[in-house]
């Protein structure tokens, strides 16, 4: 599983970073760690147009995000 650590990076870096590793490892879960709700928020959104399937999980003020 990728590991993409998105966690204290402004818009539309999280999204951006999301979409490459995406685009390197379509067949491969992501997982990914946030720390801001808006970039969880942006990056669900995102991976729903793509038609991928988005698991989130609050781990104390983090989020992890299980992209397949």
């Amino acid at each position: 599983m990728k590991e993409v650590d998105v966690r204290g990076l402004s818009c539309p870096e999280p999204v951006i970073r999301v979409k490459e590793a995406i685009d390197n490892n379509s067949a491969e879960e992501l997982k990914v760690f946030a720390n801001e709700a808006h970039t969880v928020k942006n990056i669900t959104k995102f991976c729903k147009k793509l038609g991928k399937d988005v698991h989130t999980e609050e781990v104390g003020l983090e989020y992890e995000l299980i992209i397949k």
